[in-house]
């Protein structure tokens, strides 16, 4: 029986993160999904799902995560646990992201899932002076020099990759996603744009995306059954960050080089919001990914336009 036929037994890790929050409710009503099962460290309020206690932060608890996963035998895992959202402390998100993902990867060798399907970012691209105007889902990941932030998630990225080559038979989807906006979502850009001031590189306007957290929580439920690859998933057209920041209710003060630095550190040394140093190339340089790929396979067009996926932060100033 084909998998569009059948009711599917699904399993979540990191189903308490912002895409987690935004996709077990879907997974919960898809008349395709029989059974839901998620695997994190505490249960998802509000939603009939099977739980299962297992701590991706924890060194050598990769049996414990594989004994879940044979035990449960989900046909079609997503894999949602990173950092982004509560997560500061960069040993911790360290843990929870590259060896998180290393255990969920030695579960699914394991207990071999029809299917797993992984979130990750288009800022694995990295935003350089050399890169294409237009990065599509065969560029290279560089990734961000003195970011573990983004190095981390590029390194997943190649987890998933060497998972596959060694894995042929379990199809691998993973997602490209633009900076997640919206009123519920709470990560690294939403709370950096909601600063209402934010200091920017005097001379640079660079071009970005981003992607309304609805949209993202549809792309990934029709990852459920879409032809396995690699897909950037953003609202259509791009903006200049001064547009992006205006329209999300804030005001950009653009400063030299070297001042910049100098509000940067200053304002993390006091706890305010701001583009850590590492990321002030994302600041300077645009970075645009090819989303053509994406529409057909997953059968999804985003039902927010870029400036209303920007204008839905200021729903939760009200």
């Amino acid at each position: 029986m084909s998998r569009a036929a059948r009711k599917l037994k699904v399993g979540v890790t990191g189903a308490n993160s912002d895409l987690g929050r935004l996709l077990i409710p879907r997974l919960a009503a898809d008349p395709r999904v029989g059974e839901l099962v998620v695997f994190d460290v505490a249960k998802p309020e509000g939603v009939k799902a099977t739980f299962r206690r297992v701590d991706l932060t924890k060194v050598g608890r990769d049996a414990d995560v594989s004994h879940a996963f044979e035990q449960e035998q989900p046909e079609v895992v997503y894999h949602l646990a990173f950092a982004g959202t509560r997560v500061h402390r960069a040993d911790i998100a360290h843990e929870l992201e590259v060896m998180g993902s290393m255990h969920v990867l030695t579960a699914a060798a394991r207990a071999k899932p029809e299917r797993l399907v992984v979130a990750s970012m288009t800022a694995v691209y990295g935003a350089r002076a050399q890169a294409p105007a237009v990065l599509t889902e065969d560029d290279a990941l560089h990734g961000c020099p003195g970011s573990r932030f983004i190095n981390d998630k590029v390194e997943v990225e190649r987890q998933f990759s060497a998972f596959r080559d060694a894995n042929p038979r379990i199809e691998t989807v993973v997602l490209r996603f633009a900076p997640l906006v919206g009123p519920t979502s709470d990560n690294p850009v939403t709370r950096w744009l909601r600063t209402g001031v934010i200091p920017t590189l005097m001379g640079y306007d660079p071009l970005w995306q981003a992607i309304h957290e609805n949209d993202a929580a549809e792309a990934l439920q029709r990852a459920l059954v879409c032809p396995a690859g690699v897909y950037n998933v953003a609202a259509d057209g791009v903006m200049p960050l001064s547009g992006l920041i205006r329209q999300a209710g804030s005001r950009g003060v653009p400063l030299p080089g070297p001042v910049l630095r100098t509000v940067v550190s200053a304002l993390e040394s006091v706890g305010r919001t701001s583009v850590p140093d590492a990321l002030l190339d994302y600041l300077r340089y645009s970075l645009v990914a090819d989303v053509s790929r994406a529409p057909a396979a997953l059968g999804f067009l985003p039902r927010y336009s870029m400036a209303e996926a920007l204008s839905s932060l200021q729903e939760a100033r009200a």
